[in-house]
């Protein structure tokens, strides 16, 4: 009679029973996320077990210790009594074959669970409204000292420090009445090892020495050493196909063609779905991974994917400081790993996509990265402590664009009177980041950068434009007591250098630079700053500002279309796709002032059209006409879509024609980007 699911085999001694089970002689039935069996959870006591006896330690020994080898020294467990009752013996570490975060050997979340013991239960987080009445209560609904215990109870324990302590339930893993899978996503990696061949083992190499250095979420050293076939199938398929971008750069893979990336992505998001019927922490590092992929094939799959991955992170606690808890190192560097990597892409994807964060300072006290949490052991070079770097900078760059976002985002109108004190904080704040930089990222330009400089850099610059669209839309709020035309007119030229400074820098990239590492909201991020250089271009009537824009973005134009066509740079598609052909209409427009209205004098707004803007989603940032001699009212009789002679309808992402209209009209889609 074979055991049931998810439970310890009958007898064995190579995952032996903790202390307190074996004294009481009872199963001892092991809970995944809160490394604990059911009786010391509800107890309260340290899930231990004590060192084996004196006949399995020499059978140890016989079986490992070679002829010519001496066994090691005994060593004896005092089996005490603490305080509360239970055995003071060594704590078990989190070794078991079943655990959601090990393997047979190590602690990994990246690693499956093996196909002979699959999970039946998992842990979700309990909400901390609900903390301290469920600690209250919890002795008062103790069975007493009944030791027998279901393993389908759901129960809480305790997985926080004392101060501040974190609850857990246990819950059923899987939706009642659903056929569970073996293994998700077990077929869809079988497309992919039919895909690519025998080169599987020479793109994982890839992934770890293009991608992994600058985003190092996995643990590379559990993955190479259970290989595919240890390795959860979604995680190992998402391996797969994120390094395809890196084909090109192996000098084995550049001889053979390169399947299809898009087909492959494709079939590791269906795995993707799959793993999220059983959800775990690999589900997580799985979903970040095809966030941060190419190439981009939905943008509503990533939004919803970002949004999923927020409620599953909160779900395993992933928001909360594991410092003091009494889980392995490994785990700790793992969950915070896996959190900032969260972090960064909620970031990230609400500056590209235009969607709120859901993430707020207080709602998480996860600690910084540092090199100890996020560096292979054995792999400890400077190179890999520069990628190290670069993702501990990012980290504290999208902390600094969280609360960004958070005021562009807030509906609330007039702006409170804190706001421009706040973005005058962040101002300083950024500074001061800028000037903390190591000195390989200062020039990410120049021969020695670091790894991810050009990235690090580019997402610098879209948050400083972030910045001062967010200050130029609380400038021009009528509320605010410092929006002189003068105030007004130095947020506006500081939006137009912004802009310029980044069509600068991509003019500036090289194909070497092309072929580092890119987060893929660059392609979002690039569109949305040709957008506002173009607003800047049309709304000017300094000829000198203007002709300094056109010329901007005829270059940036210009070195995408090359990027695309020479580099095979698949981040300058968006672009192109969207913004070239209203880039062409508008200098057209613009050389040709006959057909358009460009130099007519523009009347004073009419007083029932000072709200025509409040409407507007925060993608349209509020240029209104500061003053006649440098702005012109799209709404009011000025150079708007309209006079151009074309319709911004169909572009799709990131803006919209009713935006150029004074506001989203009945059935707009409202996906604008920032």
């Amino acid at each position: 009679m074979e055991p049931p699911a998810g439970t310890r085999p009958y007898r064995s001694h190579k995952f032996p029973a903790c202390t307190a089970c074996r004294q009481r002689k009872i199963r001892c039935h092991f809970d995944q996320v809160a490394a604990q069996c059911t009786l010391c959870r509800e107890k309260g006591w340290q899930c231990i077990t004590a060192s084996p006896g004196p006949s399995a330690q020499k059978r140890e020994r016989a079986s490992t210790s070679g002829p010519g080898e001496r066994p090691a020294k005994r060593t004896t467990q005092s089996l005490g009594a603490t305080e509360d009752g239970s055995p003071r013996v060594q704590v078990r570490q989190p070794s078991r074959q079943a655990s959601v975060i090990g393997t047979p050997a190590e602690a990994s979340a990246e690693i499956a669970q093996p196909l002979d013991h699959p999970s039946t239960e998992s842990t979700v987080i309990v909400g901390p409204v609900f903390q301290e009445d469920i600690q209250i209560l919890g002795p008062y609904l103790s069975k007493g000292n009944e030791a027998r215990q279901s393993s389908k109870e759901r129960q809480t324990t305790s997985a926080g420090p004392g101060r501040n302590p974190l609850l857990y339930l246990s819950v059923p893993r899987r939706r009642r009445g659903l056929q569970p899978a073996k293994d998700p996503g077990s077929g869809q990696k079988l497309i992919i090892q039919q895909l690519v061949g025998p080169f599987a083992g020479d793109l994982v190499d890839l992934y770890f020495e293009y991608a992994h250095p600058c985003f190092p979420i996995l643990d590379e050293f559990a993955i190479r050493k259970h290989g595919a076939a240890n390795v959860s199938s979604a995680l190992w398929s998402y391996i797969i196909t994120n390094a395809f971008s890196s084909w090109y750069q192996s000098p084995k893979l550049r001889k053979h063609p390169r399947p299809d990336p898009i087909y492959a992505c494709n079939v590791a998001v269906a795995a993707l779905q799959e793993d999220f019927n059983e959800s775990s922490v690999s589900t997580i590092l799985c979903s970040v991974l095809d966030m941060i992929g190419r190439p981009i094939n939905s943008i509503v799959g990533n939004i919803i994917n970002e949004g999923r991955t927020i409620a599953l992170a909160h779900t395993f606690g992933m928001n909360r400081n594991p410092t003091h808890w009494g889980c392995s190192d490994h785990e700790k560097r793992l969950r915070t790993r896996t959190w900032w990597a969260v972090l960064i892409t909620n970031r990230l994807s609400a500056l590209a996509h235009g969607t709120p964060p859901t993430l707020t300072r207080g709602q998480y006290d996860v600690p910084l990265p540092t090199y100890a949490t996020l560096l292979t052991p054995d792999k400890d070079t400077e190179y890999r402590r520069q990628g190290a770097e670069h993702f501990i900078q990012l980290c504290k760059l999208c902390e600094i664009l969280g609360d960004i976002i958070h005021i562009a985002t807030d509906l609330r109108r007039p702006f409170e009177a804190r706001v421009p004190r706040e973005l005058r904080k962040l101002e300083c704040d950024l500074d001061e980041w800028e000037a903390n930089l190591p000195s390989y990222f200062t020039k990410p330009l120049e021969e020695g950068k670091g790894p991810g400089a050009c990235n690090l850099h580019f997402c610098f610059l879209s948050t400083k434009l972030m910045l001062a669209r967010t200050a130029l839309k609380v400038a021009s709020d009528g509320q605010q007591p410092d929006n002189s035309s003068e105030h007004l007119r130095y947020r506006l030229s500081v939006l137009r250098s912004s802009a310029r400074e980044i069509a600068d820098f991509v003019c500036a990239l090289k194909s070497q630079h092309l072929a580092e590492f890119w987060l893929p909201y660059t392609a979002h991020l690039l569109a949305s700053s040709a957008m506002i250089l173009l607003r800047c271009t049309v709304e000017t009537t300094d000829t000198l500002a203007r002709e300094t824009c056109k010329q901007s973005l005829e270059s940036l134009r210009k070195r995408l279309r090359s990027a695309r066509d020479e580099d095979d740079w698949d981040l300058a598609d968006i672009f192109l796709n969207q913004c070239d052909e209203p880039i062409s209409r508008v200098i057209g427009k613009l050389d040709n002032p006959t057909t358009s209205s460009a130099a007519a004098p523009i009347s004073p707004r009419p007083p029932q059209q000072e709200n025509i803007h409040a409407a507007i989603n925060v993608e349209d940032v509020v240029l209104q006409p500061l003053q006649q001699d440098f702005v012109f009212d799209f709404a009011g009789g000025g150079l708007g879509g309209a006079d151009l002679g074309f319709s911004f309808e169909g572009l799709g992402l990131p803006f919209d024609s009713s935006l150029w209209n004074g506001g989203f009209e009945d059935g707009g889609d409202g996906m604008g980007g920032f």
